[in-house]
């Protein structure tokens, strides 16, 4: 390992974030609470999401750094306007945070709160908005499909997947040519719901209706440590796709597509 890099296990909440961050000049902003487990309060989860974002940004201000890259997600995008749309830009409005999905709350938050902090300073703000994320190295995205695979009736969604190498590739870009702005990490094209079922290996599914899995998932997440917050369910029937074109434009390229991505997950 390179004698440049050093781990630091700290809360983004913590008020030590600034002089951590000093003599650095790009910041790779990850941290979000993704699968938020029934034990923690949800006053608990928007502070980590919510004030660890801006402690992180007002920290990247007082070392004036020289860029900000952010991991958004398509979530960002309004979940009331986003179904049925096709090859979204990265103009299309974002959330207002007032959902009854939290993890597209959060990300619609926190790109308000970076564009709220980091504006005025002249940093540059890249953010990017990947889509699920899977490859090799992933042990979650593709598994919990599998764990979790049932088809809604009238309902088959599109969905994306983008490979890790892809994405990272992205964020490598952002840290030796400035991008300004936000940008979609998609694929080229998208899967069914019904087709990614077939594509990791699942050869029956069970087919309820969506208040039985609501149900089901609520129970389990509240009364059995399980990860995944029903409003997932809600998450898995939104049907939109986005466009890769204002990243593509930059020089990026995808190398696979989604089929071609959870194929190449565990």
């Amino acid at each position: 390992m390179s004698p440049k890099v050093k781990f630091l296990n700290m809360d983004v909440r913590s008020p030590n974030m600034a002089s951590a961050m000093a003599g650095h000049e790009i910041v790779v902003h990850l941290a979000s609470v993704v699968l938020w487990p029934a034990k923690m309060p949800a006053k608990v989860r928007d502070d980590i999401d919510f004030n660890g974002t801006r402690n992180v940004a007002h920290a990247a201000v007082k070392n004036r750094v020289r860029c900000f890259i952010h991991a958004s997600s398509v979530a960002a995008y309004d979940p009331e306007v986003a179904p049925g749309k096709s090859n979204v830009t990265e103009d299309f409005p974002i959330g207002k945070g007032v959902s009854p999905m939290y993890y597209w709350n959060s990300k619609a938050i926190t790109e308000k709160i970076l564009a709220e902090v980091l504006g005025p300073s002249g940093i540059t703000l890249t953010v990017f908005r990947p889509t699920y994320i899977t490859g090799s190295r992933d042990r979650a995205t593709v598994r919990g499909f599998r764990e979790n695979t049932v088809t809604f009736p009238g309902h088959d969604p599109r969905v994306q997947f983008v490979h890790e190498a892809d994405v990272a590739a992205a964020f490598a870009q952002a840290m030796s040519v400035e991008m300004p702005g936000a940008y979609n990490v998609v694929p080229d094209g998208f899967l069914r719901l019904s087709e990614v079922s077939r594509a990791i290996g699942v050869k029956s599914t069970l087919t309820v209706p969506v208040w039985l899995a609501r149900l089901v998932t609520y129970i389990r997440w509240r009364y059995f440590g399980a990860p995944m917050h029903p409003s997932w369910v809600e998450t898995a029937l939104i049907d939109f796709t986005a466009s890769n074109a204002k990243l593509r434009a930059t020089g990026w390229i995808p190398h696979y597509d989604s089929a071609g991505a959870i194929r190449m997950a565990p």
